[in-house]
């Protein structure tokens, strides 16, 4: 999953000699949180409606413009890196959003709420679904064995993630399609494996 396929194209932009008044006038007309700063047709900073709302009141004393309160050289994702790596960023950088680049060209912004949508979908949080906890029993064959026991029981897995690999504890979380959880429950524990309530 790449980022050129979730994040927003064609962001709005704004000089870098805006005052900080119409920058927040733009991010409120488009209901945005980001702006990419551009100058000659060139990133040169990006603009946080954070950054803008806390200069804002001193940008009534003084006049500031965007250069001021910008994030000059913000960190950057190529449009054909993958949608986890944006996430490793923005988590490592404790950013809200970055802009995208293609061939040195600004392209788009990716951002928290865009990572957030994706994750949400991919846990099949947005439809009707039961959270199944297991800690395999151990065996390099548990996991496959918890798989058979899903189908055989009638349920359909939309998304598993790996909760813990500890030594000797693998807990998995499996996100089913809405199913009888005690039945299925009784079948990994006859089984050897642990369901954690």
């Amino acid at each position: 999953m790449i980022v050129a396929n979730r994040m927003s194209p064609n962001p709005w932009t704004i000089s870098p000699d805006a005052t900080v008044a119409d920058a927040l006038k733009l991010m409120q007309t488009h209901g945005v949180r980001h702006l990419p700063v551009v100058e000659d047709g060139q990133l040169v900073g990006l603009a946080t409606d954070i950054d803008l709302r806390t200069a804002y009141f001193a940008s009534l004393l003084e006049e500031l413009s965007v250069r001021d309160v910008m994030s000059h050289d913000p960190l950057v994702i190529d449009s054909g890196e993958t949608v986890y790596q944006a996430a490793r960023l923005i988590h490592q950088h404790k950013l809200t959003g970055m802009p995208v680049m293609e061939n040195g060209r600004l392209v788009g912004i990716i951002t928290l709420a865009d990572i957030l949508r994706v994750f949400v979908s991919l846990l099949g949080l947005l439809q009707e679904s039961t959270r199944l906890d297991v800690a395999l029993r151990p065996g390099s064959e548990a996991l496959e064995e918890v798989y058979a026991i899903i189908r055989k029981q009638g349920g359909e897995v939309i998304s598993v993630a790996q909760l813990s690999s500890d030594v000797g504890r693998r807990i998995y979380t499996f996100r089913l399609k809405k199913t009888e959880f005690e039945p299925l429950a009784e079948a990994l524990q006859a089984a050897g494996h642990g369901v954690l309530r």
